[in-house]
């Protein structure tokens, strides 16, 4: 049989992240089917396009990813897919939580995590009995987790390069060059329940890992494979420090160096021999949910673990140790007001150069306190996701206007990713080494691409262009910059 996964877009914005998910359920199909991906943010087609494809190549089944950002693609594509006749299958958080409204686009929905669902909707299906809802009562077991068959992926789509970039390393054979990125999980779940995530309603409270010995079989594979970075996508790769601590040893007495990233609540990164390992076994960065350097607003989404007064220190301290991070911040907690924006750059611009920030807008997700909260106060747009605007208002904020929050973002990345922010972030690089500024001002320009669009050659020269200064600084000499003191960060402005 057939099988086709689509991972789709947003048809909007572009997701240099790949999705594990497709890949996991092919590792998990039984022997005899032919399994196909199609990742929507790599190759843009349009629903009627993916149809053709679907008819041409005779796909008897469709699995198709369902989170809010792309939930009404998911449903475009689906209508197109049963108009011929295909059958569809969904799953992912937002058809967990929003299975009724998902069955009016598919014929069957996975509730939950589908490690265990997919053989046996695949069974049915098979048999004529195909269910139109199946849900997870228990939570998988992650100890025998398959070893994925990444000998049989097509890697260009993982690369974090301009496309015309990476044609070129092709064509001139430096492909070796490339960067790319391969998602990988050793557990799953997350106790903390922050008021707008999902990952605990979805995943559960209680984490689960891979064994030290699966995770290193399979970053084995990837090393003979070429890979060059691997992102854990683990919702709290550091959650039980001493499991981490044993992978982290493990990795280093294997000897896999393979250069890794992931996501770490910065409450964790307080442990100086877990940053120590860390640095040891590879790790080049990690994304931080920081959310707000306002302790009154971190308390307002069950976030008080985060404490502003250090995320300075901690910074420095893992850019000392080379590693980079990318920081997190929301807008529109409830206390948040007009201003915020501006608040926040004048703290983090004293910060060592070493991160990355990136801002977005409280997003209400269906299954969250969020969610249910704003919806009891009518103050939440119905069905949002189905009017889908990136970085817009989806909810009445309670001291600003839906533009105003809009304004705030929007002020945010400007303010940190302006040419003088980013010229004054490379002078105080002047003690690394050329390649290290290169590499730092690469990674600018990529994270400054998920708010300003530069989908073009001609949008990233333009871009490069606006940030030729900094540029110049890469082949500045070697002189070291005063940083300025961590031991007592500047504290969060008041309200």
């Amino acid at each position: 049989m057939r099988i086709l996964f689509y991972v789709p877009d947003n048809a909007i914005t572009h997701s240099f992240m790949p999705t594990l998910w497709p890949h996991l359920l092919k590792a998990l199909t039984p022997p005899g089917h032919q399994v196909t991906t199609v990742d929507g943010n790599v190759i843009r087609l349009a629903p009627e396009e993916l149809a053709d494809y679907v008819r041409r190549e005779r796909v008897d089944l469709v699995g198709i990813g369902g989170m809010t950002r792309t939930i009404h693609r998911s449903y475009a594509v689906a209508d197109s897919l049963r108009a011929l006749g295909v059958p569809v299958v969904m799953g992912g958080p937002h058809v967990t939580e929003e299975s009724e409204e998902a069955l009016e686009h598919a014929d069957a929905v996975a509730c939950g995590e589908a490690d265990e669902l997919w053989p046996k909707m695949l069974a049915d299906f098979e048999a004529g009995t195909l269910q139109p809802i199946y849900r997870a009562h228990e939570k998988p077991s992650l100890e025998n987790y398959p070893i994925l068959g990444w000998e049989e992926m097509d890697f260009k789509q993982f690369t974090l390069l301009p496309r015309w970039l990476y044609r070129w390393l092709r064509w001139s054979g430096y492909d070796r060059y490339d960067i790319n990125i391969t998602p990988m999980e050793s557990g799953r779940g997350c106790p903390y329940r922050c008021d707008f995530c999902t990952v605990s309603p979805f995943f559960g409270e209680k984490v689960r890992f891979r064994t030290n010995e699966n995770v290193i079989e399979e970053l084995r594979l990837l090393e003979r494979l070429g890979r060059t970075f691997v992102f854990f996508v683990d919702d709290n790769f550091a959650i039980n420090p001493p499991r981490t601590k044993s992978l982290l040893q493990a990795m280093i007495e294997a000897g896999v160096r393979m250069p890794w990233a992931a996501q770490i609540s910065m409450n964790l990164l307080r442990d100086p021999e877990l940053l120590d390992l860390m640095k040891r076994s590879g790790c080049i960065g990690v994304f931080i949910g920081l959310e707000s350097v306002l302790p009154e607003s971190l308390a307002q989404v069950s976030k008080s673990f985060n404490k502003p007064e250090e995320y300075a220190r901690i910074i420095a301290e893992l850019h000392h140790r080379g590693m980079y991070s990318v920081t997190g911040f929301i807008f529109g907690i409830d206390a948040d007001r007009p201003g915020g924006a501006t608040k926040t750059w004048e703290v983090l611009r004293s910060w060592t150069p070493g991160f990355f920030p990136v801002f977005s807008q409280l997003t209400p997700l269906p299954g969250t306190p969020l969610y249910k909260m704003l919806l009891q106060q009518n103050r939440l747009e119905h069905r949002h996701w189905l009017n889908y605007r990136p970085y817009g208002a989806a909810f009445q904020p309670k001291h600003m206007t839906p533009a105003e929050l809009e304004a705030e973002i929007r002020t945010a990345w400007q303010l940190a990713y302006s040419a003088s922010s980013v010229f004054e972030r490379m002078r105080r690089l002047r003690g690394r080494r050329w390649i290290h500024k290169l590499i730092y001002l690469f990674a600018t320009l990529a994270f400054r691409g998920v708010y300003f669009r530069q989908m073009t050659a001609r949008a990233w020269l333009s871009a490069v262009w606006s940030y030729r200064r900094a540029l110049w600084e890469i082949f500045a000499p070697r002189t070291p910059q005063p940083e300025p003191a961590t031991s007592e960060p500047e504290p969060a402005p008041a309200d």
